[in-house]
């Protein structure tokens, strides 16, 4: 009713759903014991052809169709503009707006919600899982936070993300690139240094969810190298995301200040970095003398050729997974399941590597997961993850 008589917010919804769906929203009052609302194909001539009862009105509206005739999305779009823009509420509470919608669809309510805010000065507070919503609210906003609710093993957190925070993630090429925001939705994200990597590790996790193991609702994306590790990690971690990264051997030997920002980002207090630092120096500098630089062991061969510094890496090894940075202890990806002989380098080895894992689980020679290598790998990682009392978040 309150639609009915509001001429200016019948308006703002007919433009709205017009650009949406490309129909127009009516209030068909013909029926006389009842409004109802449908969406046209042509807008109203003027308030008298939609909201009379004569033969005019009647048969603009007998041309059109009940909202009841769509989608729940598109019902559930329509009802939540139609009911904010007919009441001039200050502070607007929502639960999952995005119920129903594409994520396209997700988008244009984000948007038009916030500008609707903006307008009146209002607070619009939204309870959502959707990425896209949250996108359009922070394109359309200057001052938006996300607060992320979480409830696991009966522990309820609250973490924020403050606007500066969103701010600076969205002006970012690297974190936009990167599916972020959508990370903030995830139970688990697990950052690796190409896209490459996301690629096999990622389908290593389905086979191990097959059989009961793996990182359950986890999110694979990538930076650029490994220097974009930290850039991606530190957001996450801010907001309570159990983010882990996924490291080759030779993050060691990354300059000074790129191996500072990793060891921030995963949360290793200040008063170890000096030590750390030392010991992955003493590590490479083994790697860099004589034979061992020679055959490439620290991509090829990994802390088994070590001999001086072998321990050493494994407990730094060790310390950093507890942290949640995970380092490919036999070198880089391409030495993962050596048994099954592919060689190469990037995308030309993840293509072999697929074509001999499998795609048939009922073929002889589909490779399933086993109790060492890779899997060993990914089910260290997946303990990390379901820690509660991991460190470093």
């Amino acid at each position: 009713m309150g639609t009915f008589q509001n001429d200016e917010a019948r308006k703002k919804v007919r433009a709205l759903t017009y650009e949406s769906f490309k129909r127009y929203f009516t209030v068909d009052p013909t029926a006389m014991t009842n409004f109802s609302i449908r969406l046209s194909e042509s807008a109203p001539q003027d308030n008298a052809e939609e909201q009379a009862l004569d033969d005019r009105s009647r048969k603009f509206h007998s041309n059109s169709q009940p909202i009841s005739e769509f989608s729940d999305g598109v019902q559930a779009f329509v009802g939540l503009i139609a009911a904010i823009l007919s009441l001039e509420h200050r502070i607007i509470l929502i639960d999952e707006p995005e119920a129903f919608l594409h994520p396209s669809l997700a988008y244009i309510l984000g948007n038009n919600m916030t500008e609707i805010a903006k307008k009146r000065n209002a607070s619009l507070i939204a309870a959502t899982h959707s990425s896209a919503f949250l996108m359009a609210c922070i394109s359309s906003a200057t001052d938006v936070s996300v607060v992320r609710l979480t409830y696991n093993n009966r522990i309820a957190t609250a973490r924020q993300l403050s606007s500066q925070d969103l701010k600076n993630m969205m002006q970012d090429p690297l974190l936009r690139s990167t599916k972020t925001l959508e990370a903030l939705f995830q139970n688990a994200v697990i950052i690796s240094e190409s896209d490459t990597d996301r690629a096999f590790y990622d389908e290593i996790n389905i086979r191990l969810q097959s059989e009961k193991r793996g990182i359950n609702q986890c999110l694979f994306i990538n930076g650029q190298n490994k220097q974009t590790l930290s850039r991606i990690l530190e957001p996450l971690r801010k907001v309570g995301v159990p983010a882990a990264a996924i490291s080759d051997l030779d993050v060691f030997n990354m300059n000074d200040t790129n191996w500072t920002d990793l060891m921030s980002s995963i949360g290793i207090p200040q008063t170890e970095h000096h030590k750390l630092d030392s010991d992955r120096k003493k590590i490479i500098s083994e790697f860099d003398s004589g034979s061992l630089k020679t055959s490439n062991a620290i991509h090829k061969i990994g802390i088994n050729a070590l001999s001086a510094t072998r321990s050493d890496a494994q407990k730094l090894i060790q310390l950093l997974n507890e942290y949640g940075l995970f380092i490919i202890p036999n070198g880089e990806l391409e030495t993962w399941l050596s048994g099954l002989g592919v060689g190469g380098h990037g995308p030309e080895w993840l293509v072999k590597i697929f074509s001999k894992l499998g795609s048939d689980t009922e073929d002889k020679n589909y490779v399933k997961p086993s109790s060492n290598d890779v899997w060993e790998f990914m089910d260290e990682i997946s303990k990390w993850t379901n820690n509660p009392n991991r460190k470093g978040t």
